[in-house]
């Protein structure tokens, strides 16, 4: 085993010719859910369709340095667009190692508890709804379908059925996930175009930003608009890190996130919707059921969130210019909201948040 972290230190520190923006495949989401409610979204930033075939996805399981791999199907992906890779785990009357990914007939209702049987409620005191199984662990299906609960049907292809023969894609928080062009690291380690976070690392649960939010089990992860090229090889041996600041964190089980094109810079068409951020400044956590933390280097004079639409839903001055503000929202619908942060110097950044 030292002998192969060696290698792949040496291997890691001459491959330093990375792809060039919007040159190469990266990955723009991922998916670490219930279950088996995994996927991978790759986005193609070129102008010309893509042939599939020539690269494999797969991890370096809890701190490995051994890649495991699956080679993808021979499937085109066009210029400026996304490909969704789900587990191939479809039969719905799987239970154990075999659940289902979600296909949108899950019976949604009430979450109770297990002891009391009584309603589970959120800290505004509203009502938690989950998918539903019975006792043995079984699905429980009904002829209700939720758009939001169906991770198959937003699947391109569907790969790694049986985990003894290839598990690539059974991916938990602590394992490195990896995009490389051909079938298997090359002995250069130049063929490394992309990875959710460090090889050779157990993160234990999983990686985390610095104020303890998850980023890569339980969430829904998406890069960032202005994200134009994979990360090479990120090795724990060389000090890297994973990069929180490329991705925007969804709770677990966001599935829509997947739907239509995936917003990158590299788009001619792209007009950006993201997050406008002049000064720097944290807001956690994102996604939030109400509450949140913005902290900031400077002083803050005043807090403005407005929804999707511009209308004002919260507005607070703050008395003594403070670097860190708790904010709790009025009772608001699920959806997205934009935070307006005023400091003290006259300038403003923006940023979204999402109400669970």
């Amino acid at each position: 085993m030292k002998k192969v972290l060696l290698s792949l230190i040496s291997l890691l520190i001459v491959a330093s010719s990375y792809a060039q923006d919007c040159s190469e495949l990266f990955i723009s989401a991922m998916v670490e859910g219930y279950g088996n409610n995994r996927a991978l979204e790759l986005y193609n930033p070129t102008n010309a369709a893509i042939d599939l075939s020539g690269y494999s996805v797969g991890r370096f399981s809890n701190g490995s340095v051994q890649f495991t791999g699956i080679q993808l199907p021979a499937d085109m992906i066009q210029p400026y667009s996304n490909y969704t890779i789900v587990i191939d785990k479809r039969d719905s009357l799987g239970t154990g190692f075999e659940t289902p990914v979600w296909n949108g007939y899950q019976l949604y209702d009430t979450c109770r508890d297990a002891l009391t049987g009584m309603p589970i409620m959120d800290s505004l005191g509203n009502t938690i709804f989950c998918v539903q199984y019975d006792a043995n662990g079984l699905h429980l299906y009904g002829n209700v379908y939720h758009d939001f609960l169906d991770l198959e049907g937003r699947g391109d292809t569907f790969l790694c059925p049986v985990y003894n023969v290839n598990n690539a894609m059974y991916f938990n928080g602590n394992d490195a996930i990896a995009l490389i062009s051909g079938t298997s690291i090359s002995t250069s380690g130049d063929n490394i175009i992309d990875v959710i976070g460090v090889i050779g690392e157990n993160p234990g649960d999983t990686w985390q930003t610095p104020w303890g939010q998850w980023i890569t089990k339980d969430k829904t992860i998406v890069r960032n608009s202005d994200v134009k090229k994979g990360t090479g090889p990120v090795a724990g041996a060389l000090g890297d890190t994973l990069d929180y600041t490329q991705w925007q964190i969804y709770s677990k089980n966001t599935f829509t996130v997947l739907d239509g094109q995936h917003d990158c810079e590299c788009d001619p068409n792209f007009v950006s919707t993201t997050s406008i951020e002049t000064i720097p400044f944290q807001l956690f956590p994102n996604p939030t059921d109400g509450a949140f933390t913005i902290k900031a280097d400077l002083g803050v004079e005043g807090i403005e969130v407005y929804n999707m639409v511009g209308q004002v839903i919260y507005n607070e001055k703050i008395n003594n210019a403070t670097q860190q503000v708790d904010i709790t929202l009025p009772v608001v619908n699920t959806g997205i909201y934009v935070v307006k942060v005023n400091f003290t110097d006259g300038r403003s950044a923006v940023k979204k948040v999402m109400k669970q």
